[in-house]
């Protein structure tokens, strides 16, 4: 960068002064004491075709972006030009590499990449009339550390490593509940904030795993060998005397009110071996039964593994729900019948197919789905943890989530592992595990049982150069059990505005 040496621009106010302190004084130069920066940009990021807004803090002289570069922008802003800077003298300059005040040229490039000092000379400490009358100003430019499409993943800690079966696990009022068997028993695991767990409890009344379990305002609901279990507590259960007949599996919770003091609970019941679609209303259960009949269920409606996620439409509350359809459901693929996941929508009056068997938009089978909606969209994914599936049409079409939006991944081409650990995480292949969000602080939990000699398959480049694939064995390896939580950058952000520089 090409930078005139102050003392020469100094000199000519200097020689500006004494002539004109010869004349009359009609013709006095007045010298501005403004040191101030006016106005300041920086040229178009190149590559994202973007001009930022820099703000100028005249009390803490100041000037930065408050929306910051895209997370590798550091390589553009080493060689960047400044667009404007304006001041009243017009002079500012910065330290050479003698630590001398040189002038700035702006027409020369400069490197942004770290916070740079410069001082602004008003004309009167220019002409020497009064030395002090500078001010210093420090430019920073901030850099997404983190990119703001990426789910980030961090361990929050051990779960309890009696847990080595599968788990379930659900919120009810201010505490997390985790089930899982501990032959012969069914034990419950709490925690206030899911990184401090207690030792565990030995349920009563059930002694295996729900197949399907509900947490309501002041009860919890739950089906084994179809009947239907209730408890206040989460560890004393008894028999529901509410909810009577062959109750398979509950289905799903849909408020019908934006204070959610009431809900509509649908459940799956057998009768005369066929299977019914029923609801009931969370307040009924305290008084007269009043479940209604909601029709024969489609032979394409899961009947296992069911997840399911609630989301607002317009005024309205809506489920969607994801599991395992017997038979399975199959799309053609190059001749090759592909077993996939059809999604089913509820808003409260009835139920409709929504999802695709299209062979460009449908969503794979996964053993054990889970759907959540988050940031807007609906995903899912399920055991093994290859992929996850994104939906942009509230359950219609399906296709893989950005590569970005994946869960910790191990690079077994550069080594293998025996443990997978916080500091070197891999989840693929594991297959005993629950999910819950934090809707407050946008977070995804899943919960991990212990296991061992965990393997999978991974897709991997061939040696030759193309772009064909072979499977590859991967593992064993095993893991604790243990609790992580990711949550997509971008919301990070939202919730603090000051991580965005992090």
């Amino acid at each position: 960068m090409k930078i005139k040496f102050l003392s020469f621009i100094a000199s000519f106010f200097m020689v500006s002064f004494v002539i004109t302190s010869c004349l009359d004084d009609d013709n006095n130069i007045e010298y501005s004491p403004d040191a101030t920066i006016h106005a300041f940009e920086l040229d178009t990021i190149g590559g994202y075709g973007v001009k930022y807004k820099f703000t100028i803090d005249q009390l803490s002289r100041e000037i930065y972006n408050e929306d910051s570069l895209p997370v590798h922008a550091d390589t553009i802003i080493d060689k960047i030009l400044i667009k404007t800077l304006t001041t009243a003298s017009g002079v500012v300059t910065m330290k050479d590499k003698s630590g001398n005040d040189s002038v700035l040229n702006i027409n020369d490039s400069i490197d942004l990449r770290k916070e740079l000092i410069i001082k602004v000379w008003s004309t009167e400490a220019l002409a020497g009339i009064s030395p002090n009358q500078t001010k210093e100003y420090k430019i920073k430019v901030n850099v997404h550390k983190h990119d703001p499409d990426s789910l980030r993943w961090d361990y929050v800690g051990k779960l309890q490593d009696a847990i080595t079966e599968a788990q379930k696990t659900i919120k009810f009022g201010n505490e997390y509940l985790t089930y899982s068997e501990q032959n012969p028993d069914l034990k419950v695991y709490t925690s206030s904030d899911l990184s401090n767990w207690s030792s565990g409890t030995t349920v009563t009344g059930l002694n295996k795993l729900p197949n399907s379990i509900m947490p309501l305002n002041n009860i919890i609901l739950a089906t084994v060998d179809k009947q239907v279990y209730s408890s206040t507590d989460g560890k004393t259960w008894t028999i529901s005397d509410k909810i009577s007949g062959d109750v398979t599996t509950f289905v799903s919770k849909l408020p019908i009110d934006d204070a959610e003091t009431d809900s509509k609970i649908t459940y799956i019941k057998e009768e005369n071996q066929k299977k019914y679609w029923f609801s009931i209303l969370e307040s009924n259960l305290t008084g007269t039964i009043q479940e209604q009949n909601l029709g024969e269920v489609d032979s394409d409606f899961p009947i296992d593994n069911i997840s399911y996620t609630t989301f607002k439409k317009g005024k309205q509350f809506q489920n969607v729900i994801v599991g395992k359809h017997d038979p399975a459901i199959t799309t053609t693929i190059n001749n090759k019948e592909i077993p996939v996941i059809v999604t089913w929508g509820y808003d409260g009056t009835s139920w409709a197919k929504i999802g695709t068997t299209s062979s460009v938009a449908y969503c794979p089978e996964f053993k054990n789905p889970t759907i959540i909606y988050y940031n807007g969209l609906l995903y899912i994914w399920g055991d093994e943890f290859k992929s996850i599936y994104v939906s942009k049409s509230e359950g219609f079409a399906w296709e893989k989530a950005n590569k970005k939006f994946s869960f910790p991944y191990h690079d077994w081409n550069e080594s293998t592992i025996t443990t997978s650990t916080k500091e070197e995480p891999e989840f693929r292949g594991r297959t005993k595990y629950s999910v819950i969000q934090d809707t407050k602080n946008k977070y995804i939990y899943i919960l991990f049982s212990e296991e061992t000699n965990i393997t999978f398959k991974e897709e991997v480049e061939k040696k030759e150069d193309t772009r064909a694939t072979e499977p590859k064995d991967r593992g064993p390896y095993k893991h604790d059990s243990e609790v992580w939580r990711g949550r997509l950058n971008q919301l990070w952000f939202d919730l603090d505005p000051a991580n965005a520089g992090k």
